[in-house]
Protein backbone atom coordinates (compact mmCIF):
# COMPACT_ATOMS: atom_id res chain seq x y z
CA UNK A 1 0.00 0.00 0.00
CA UNK A 2 2.94 2.30 0.38
CA UNK A 3 5.62 1.27 -2.10
CA UNK A 4 4.43 3.86 -4.58
CA UNK A 5 7.37 6.01 -5.63
CA UNK A 6 7.93 6.19 -9.38
CA UNK A 7 10.57 4.04 -11.00
CA UNK A 8 11.85 3.70 -14.54
CA UNK A 9 11.75 -0.11 -14.39
CA UNK A 10 8.57 -0.29 -12.30
CA UNK A 11 6.71 -3.59 -12.48
CA UNK A 12 3.04 -2.59 -12.52
CA UNK A 13 2.03 -6.12 -11.50
CA UNK A 14 2.50 -5.11 -7.86
CA UNK A 15 0.54 -1.89 -8.36
CA UNK A 16 -2.32 -3.94 -9.83
CA UNK A 17 -2.13 -6.24 -6.81
CA UNK A 18 -2.43 -3.29 -4.45
CA UNK A 19 -5.26 -1.86 -6.53
CA UNK A 20 -7.17 -5.12 -6.20
CA UNK A 21 -6.26 -5.25 -2.51
CA UNK A 22 -7.57 -1.78 -1.64
CA UNK A 23 -10.83 -2.46 -3.49
CA UNK A 24 -11.23 -5.64 -1.45
CA UNK A 25 -10.60 -3.71 1.78
CA UNK A 26 -13.48 -1.34 1.03
CA UNK A 27 -15.67 -4.18 -0.24
CA UNK A 28 -15.16 -6.13 2.97
CA UNK A 29 -15.96 -3.13 5.16
CA UNK A 30 -19.06 -2.06 3.22
CA UNK A 31 -20.56 -5.40 2.17
CA UNK A 32 -18.99 -8.04 4.42
CA UNK A 33 -21.59 -7.46 7.14
CA UNK A 34 -24.24 -9.16 4.96
CA UNK A 35 -22.06 -11.81 3.30
CA UNK A 36 -20.13 -13.81 5.94
CA UNK A 37 -18.41 -16.17 3.48
CA UNK A 38 -17.34 -13.30 1.23
CA UNK A 39 -15.96 -11.50 4.26
CA UNK A 40 -14.03 -14.60 5.37
CA UNK A 41 -12.70 -15.08 1.82
CA UNK A 42 -11.41 -11.50 1.56
CA UNK A 43 -9.98 -11.39 5.07
CA UNK A 44 -8.04 -14.58 4.43
CA UNK A 45 -5.46 -12.64 2.42
CA UNK A 46 -6.32 -8.97 1.76
CA UNK A 47 -4.24 -7.38 4.56
CA UNK A 48 -1.43 -9.97 4.41
CA UNK A 49 -1.18 -9.08 0.70
CA UNK A 50 -0.05 -5.54 1.55
CA UNK A 51 2.43 -6.77 4.15
CA UNK A 52 3.87 -9.33 1.73
CA UNK A 53 4.29 -6.73 -1.02
CA UNK A 54 5.92 -4.30 1.43
CA UNK A 55 8.28 -7.04 2.54
CA UNK A 56 9.12 -7.90 -1.06
CA UNK A 57 10.43 -4.37 -1.57
CA UNK A 58 12.41 -4.32 1.67
CA UNK A 59 16.21 -4.26 1.52
CA UNK A 60 18.44 -6.73 3.37
CA UNK A 61 20.39 -5.64 6.43
CA UNK A 62 23.49 -3.73 5.31
CA UNK A 63 24.82 -2.28 8.52
CA UNK A 64 23.28 -0.26 11.34
CA UNK A 65 23.67 3.10 9.61
CA UNK A 66 21.95 1.95 6.40
CA UNK A 67 19.14 0.37 8.41
CA UNK A 68 18.67 3.55 10.45
CA UNK A 69 18.43 5.67 7.29
CA UNK A 70 15.91 3.24 5.75
CA UNK A 71 13.79 3.27 8.91
CA UNK A 72 13.87 7.07 9.00
CA UNK A 73 12.62 7.29 5.42
CA UNK A 74 9.95 4.73 6.14
CA UNK A 75 8.88 6.64 9.25
CA UNK A 76 8.33 9.79 7.18
CA UNK A 77 6.54 7.81 4.49
CA UNK A 78 4.05 6.32 6.96
CA UNK A 79 3.56 8.75 9.80
CA UNK A 80 2.73 11.91 7.87
CA UNK A 81 -0.30 10.31 6.15
CA UNK A 82 -1.28 8.71 9.45
CA UNK A 83 -1.17 11.94 11.44
CA UNK A 84 -2.76 13.89 8.59
CA UNK A 85 -5.74 11.53 8.64
CA UNK A 86 -6.13 11.47 12.42
CA UNK A 87 -5.74 15.23 12.73
CA UNK A 88 -8.34 15.70 9.98
CA UNK A 89 -10.73 13.58 12.02
CA UNK A 90 -10.01 15.54 15.20
CA UNK A 91 -10.38 18.82 13.30
CA UNK A 92 -13.73 17.76 11.87
CA UNK A 93 -14.98 16.74 15.31
CA UNK A 94 -13.85 20.05 16.78
CA UNK A 95 -15.74 21.88 14.02
CA UNK A 96 -18.89 19.88 14.84
CA UNK A 97 -18.56 20.92 18.49
CA UNK A 98 -19.08 24.52 17.46
CA UNK A 99 -21.47 23.90 14.58
CA UNK A 100 -23.77 21.29 16.15
CA UNK A 101 -22.85 21.27 19.84
CA UNK A 102 -21.67 17.67 19.72
CA UNK A 103 -19.63 17.98 22.91
CA UNK A 104 -15.92 17.47 23.43
CA UNK A 105 -15.93 13.79 24.37
CA UNK A 106 -15.29 12.56 20.82
CA UNK A 107 -12.50 15.09 20.32
CA UNK A 108 -10.80 13.93 23.51
CA UNK A 109 -11.34 10.26 22.65
CA UNK A 110 -9.83 10.62 19.17
CA UNK A 111 -6.92 12.63 20.58
CA UNK A 112 -6.19 9.92 23.16
CA UNK A 113 -6.52 7.28 20.46
CA UNK A 114 -3.85 9.11 18.47
CA UNK A 115 -1.51 8.80 21.46
CA UNK A 116 -2.47 5.22 22.40
CA UNK A 117 -2.64 3.92 18.79
CA UNK A 118 -4.48 0.65 19.35
CA UNK A 119 -7.28 -1.02 17.41
CA UNK A 120 -8.99 -2.07 20.64
CA UNK A 121 -7.83 0.16 23.45
CA UNK A 122 -9.13 0.62 27.00
CA UNK A 123 -12.39 2.27 27.98
CA UNK A 124 -12.12 5.89 29.14
CA UNK A 125 -14.71 8.39 30.46
CA UNK A 126 -14.88 9.71 26.87
CA UNK A 127 -15.35 6.29 25.29
CA UNK A 128 -13.33 3.33 24.06
CA UNK A 129 -10.03 4.13 22.40
CA UNK A 130 -9.79 2.77 18.87
CA UNK A 131 -7.44 3.74 16.06
CA UNK A 132 -9.45 2.41 13.15
CA UNK A 133 -8.35 1.47 9.61
CA UNK A 134 -4.99 3.23 9.77
CA UNK A 135 -3.70 0.56 12.18
CA UNK A 136 -2.09 -0.91 9.08
CA UNK A 137 0.44 1.93 8.85
CA UNK A 138 1.58 1.53 12.44
CA UNK A 139 1.74 -2.27 12.24
CA UNK A 140 3.73 -2.09 9.01
CA UNK A 141 6.23 0.33 10.50
CA UNK A 142 6.74 -1.97 13.49
CA UNK A 143 7.11 -5.06 11.29
CA UNK A 144 9.53 -3.47 8.83
CA UNK A 145 11.62 -1.94 11.60
CA UNK A 146 12.05 -5.36 13.23
CA UNK A 147 12.83 -6.87 9.83
CA UNK A 148 15.46 -4.27 8.95
CA UNK A 149 17.16 -4.22 12.34
CA UNK A 150 17.02 -7.84 13.37
CA UNK A 151 15.23 -10.52 11.36
CA UNK A 152 16.88 -9.83 7.99
CA UNK A 153 20.26 -10.54 9.60
CA UNK A 154 19.21 -14.12 10.39
CA UNK A 155 19.04 -15.15 6.72
CA UNK A 156 17.66 -18.72 6.55
CA UNK A 157 16.38 -18.47 10.13
CA UNK A 158 14.41 -15.30 9.37
CA UNK A 159 11.04 -16.93 8.64
CA UNK A 160 11.04 -19.40 11.59
CA UNK A 161 12.06 -16.64 14.01
CA UNK A 162 9.41 -14.27 12.67
CA UNK A 163 6.75 -16.98 13.12
CA UNK A 164 7.97 -17.64 16.67
CA UNK A 165 7.73 -13.91 17.49
CA UNK A 166 4.23 -13.71 15.99
CA UNK A 167 3.06 -16.69 18.04
CA UNK A 168 4.52 -15.00 21.10
CA UNK A 169 2.48 -11.87 20.31
CA UNK A 170 -0.66 -14.02 20.00
CA UNK A 171 -0.05 -15.61 23.39
CA UNK A 172 0.73 -12.25 24.98
CA UNK A 173 -2.50 -10.81 23.60
CA UNK A 174 -4.49 -13.37 25.57
CA UNK A 175 -3.08 -11.98 28.84
CA UNK A 176 -2.65 -8.35 27.77
CA UNK A 177 -5.40 -7.64 25.21
CA UNK A 178 -3.89 -4.40 23.93
CA UNK A 179 -1.55 -3.50 21.12
CA UNK A 180 -0.11 -0.14 22.21
CA UNK A 181 1.35 1.62 19.17
CA UNK A 182 0.25 -1.49 17.27
CA UNK A 183 3.34 -3.35 18.46
CA UNK A 184 1.53 -6.68 18.86
CA UNK A 185 -0.13 -6.23 15.48
CA UNK A 186 3.25 -5.43 13.97
CA UNK A 187 4.62 -8.67 15.37
CA UNK A 188 1.62 -10.52 13.94
CA UNK A 189 2.40 -8.98 10.54
CA UNK A 190 6.12 -9.75 10.79
CA UNK A 191 5.94 -13.23 9.16
CA UNK A 192 4.25 -11.77 6.08
CA UNK A 193 6.78 -8.96 5.74
CA UNK A 194 9.60 -11.47 6.27
CA UNK A 195 8.20 -13.97 3.77
CA UNK A 196 7.81 -11.21 1.18
CA UNK A 197 11.42 -10.12 1.79
CA UNK A 198 12.71 -13.71 1.65
CA UNK A 199 10.94 -14.53 -1.61
CA UNK A 200 12.56 -11.54 -3.31
CA UNK A 201 15.90 -13.37 -3.39
CA UNK A 202 14.83 -17.02 -3.47
CA UNK A 203 13.22 -19.19 -6.10
CA UNK A 204 9.88 -20.55 -4.92
CA UNK A 205 9.59 -24.29 -5.70
CA UNK A 206 6.43 -25.43 -7.47
CA UNK A 207 5.44 -27.78 -4.62
CA UNK A 208 5.46 -24.85 -2.19
CA UNK A 209 3.30 -22.71 -4.49
CA UNK A 210 0.76 -25.52 -4.82
CA UNK A 211 0.85 -26.17 -1.07
CA UNK A 212 0.19 -22.51 -0.33
CA UNK A 213 -2.81 -22.39 -2.68
CA UNK A 214 -4.23 -25.60 -1.18
CA UNK A 215 -3.69 -24.15 2.31
CA UNK A 216 -5.56 -21.03 1.22
CA UNK A 217 -8.58 -23.07 0.11
CA UNK A 218 -8.53 -24.99 3.39
CA UNK A 219 -8.17 -21.77 5.40
CA UNK A 220 -11.12 -20.12 3.65
CA UNK A 221 -13.36 -23.16 4.21
CA UNK A 222 -12.34 -24.24 7.70
CA UNK A 223 -10.62 -21.27 9.34
CA UNK A 224 -11.03 -17.56 9.89
CA UNK A 225 -8.45 -14.79 9.79
CA UNK A 226 -8.99 -11.23 10.96
CA UNK A 227 -5.74 -9.46 11.82
CA UNK A 228 -7.58 -6.42 13.17
CA UNK A 229 -9.24 -8.43 15.93
CA UNK A 230 -6.41 -10.96 16.49
CA UNK A 231 -8.54 -13.78 15.08
CA UNK A 232 -6.38 -16.68 13.88
CA UNK A 233 -8.47 -19.83 14.00
CA UNK A 234 -5.83 -22.27 12.70
CA UNK A 235 -2.35 -20.78 13.05
CA UNK A 236 -0.03 -21.06 11.09
CA UNK A 237 -2.28 -22.57 8.38
CA UNK A 238 -3.73 -19.09 7.96
CA UNK A 239 -0.26 -17.67 7.32
CA UNK A 240 0.52 -20.13 4.53
CA UNK A 241 -3.02 -19.73 3.19
CA UNK A 242 -2.69 -15.94 3.05
CA UNK A 243 0.52 -16.41 1.04
CA UNK A 244 -1.38 -18.72 -1.32
CA UNK A 245 -4.16 -16.18 -1.75
CA UNK A 246 -1.65 -13.43 -2.43
CA UNK A 247 0.13 -15.62 -4.96
CA UNK A 248 -3.18 -16.15 -6.81
CA UNK A 249 -3.73 -12.38 -6.88
CA UNK A 250 -0.19 -12.04 -8.27
CA UNK A 251 -0.98 -14.50 -11.08
CA UNK A 252 -4.26 -12.69 -11.79
CA UNK A 253 -2.53 -9.30 -11.84
CA UNK A 254 0.16 -10.58 -14.18
CA UNK A 255 -2.47 -12.05 -16.53
CA UNK A 256 -4.41 -8.78 -16.55
CA UNK A 257 -1.26 -6.80 -17.32
CA UNK A 258 -0.31 -9.08 -20.20
CA UNK A 259 -3.71 -9.49 -21.84
CA UNK A 260 -5.74 -6.35 -21.17
CA UNK A 261 -5.11 -2.62 -21.45
CA UNK A 262 -7.62 -0.38 -19.71
CA UNK A 263 -8.52 -2.47 -16.64
CA UNK A 264 -4.92 -3.16 -15.50
CA UNK A 265 -4.05 0.53 -15.94
CA UNK A 266 -7.00 1.52 -13.78
CA UNK A 267 -6.10 -1.02 -11.11
CA UNK A 268 -2.43 -0.01 -11.21
CA UNK A 269 -3.43 3.63 -10.69
CA UNK A 270 -5.57 2.66 -7.70
CA UNK A 271 -2.59 0.71 -6.38
CA UNK A 272 -0.34 3.76 -6.63
CA UNK A 273 -2.86 5.91 -4.73
CA UNK A 274 -3.97 3.10 -2.39
CA UNK A 275 -2.50 4.84 0.65
CA UNK A 276 -4.67 7.89 0.01
CA UNK A 277 -7.72 5.67 -0.58
CA UNK A 278 -7.13 3.86 2.71
CA UNK A 279 -6.84 7.11 4.68
CA UNK A 280 -9.90 8.67 3.03
CA UNK A 281 -11.78 5.41 3.66
CA UNK A 282 -10.92 5.72 7.36
CA UNK A 283 -12.15 9.33 7.43
CA UNK A 284 -15.34 8.50 5.51
CA UNK A 285 -16.15 5.52 7.73
CA UNK A 286 -15.73 7.67 10.83
CA UNK A 287 -18.44 10.12 9.78
CA UNK A 288 -20.33 8.36 6.95
CA UNK A 289 -19.59 11.38 4.80
CA UNK A 290 -20.95 9.68 1.70
CA UNK A 291 -24.37 9.34 3.32
CA UNK A 292 -24.46 13.04 4.21
CA UNK A 293 -23.57 14.06 0.67
CA UNK A 294 -26.14 11.65 -0.79
CA UNK A 295 -28.81 13.07 1.52
CA UNK A 296 -28.39 16.44 -0.19
CA UNK A 297 -29.82 14.99 -3.39
CA UNK A 298 -32.16 12.15 -2.39
CA UNK A 299 -34.14 11.52 0.77
CA UNK A 300 -34.35 7.72 0.83
CA UNK A 301 -32.60 4.94 -1.09
CA UNK A 302 -32.04 1.20 -0.53
CA UNK A 303 -29.30 0.36 1.93
CA UNK A 304 -27.09 -1.34 -0.68
CA UNK A 305 -27.27 1.82 -2.82
CA UNK A 306 -25.78 3.91 -0.02
CA UNK A 307 -22.85 1.52 0.27
CA UNK A 308 -22.23 1.60 -3.48
CA UNK A 309 -22.30 5.38 -3.37
CA UNK A 310 -19.94 5.52 -0.39
CA UNK A 311 -17.63 3.14 -2.25
CA UNK A 312 -17.48 5.43 -5.28
CA UNK A 313 -17.37 8.55 -3.11
CA UNK A 314 -14.36 7.26 -1.15
CA UNK A 315 -12.31 6.52 -4.25
CA UNK A 316 -13.33 9.78 -5.94
CA UNK A 317 -12.44 11.85 -2.89
CA UNK A 318 -9.05 10.15 -2.59
CA UNK A 319 -8.24 10.84 -6.25
CA UNK A 320 -9.30 14.46 -5.83
CA UNK A 321 -7.18 14.74 -2.68
CA UNK A 322 -3.94 13.66 -4.35
CA UNK A 323 -4.38 16.37 -6.98
CA UNK A 324 -3.75 18.96 -4.27
CA UNK A 325 0.03 19.56 -4.67
CA UNK A 326 1.04 19.79 -1.00
CA UNK A 327 -1.24 16.94 -0.01
CA UNK A 328 -0.14 14.71 -2.88
CA UNK A 329 3.40 14.51 -1.51
CA UNK A 330 2.05 12.85 1.63
CA UNK A 331 0.47 9.93 -0.19
CA UNK A 332 2.24 9.31 -3.51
Amino acid sequence: MIESRSSINRDTTFDIMKGIGILLVITCHFFGWNHPFMSRFIRSFHMPLFFLVAGYFSKPYDGWQAAKVAIGKFFNRLYWPLFFTQLAIIGWLAAMVYAKNWGWDEVVRQSLSLLWVDVDGPMTPCGKLSFGVTWFLMALFVAKTILLLFVSRLKNWAIPVSLFMAIGALVLHRFFPYSIWCISLGLMALPFVTIGWWFKNHEIPLWLKISAVVAWVLAVVFSELDMYSFTWKIYPLDVLGACGGTYCVYLLSKALKNHLRILPKMLAYLGVVSLAIMCVHHFEMSFKMGNHVLALFVSEVPRWTTYVWRYVFTIGLAIALIHIPKVKSLFV
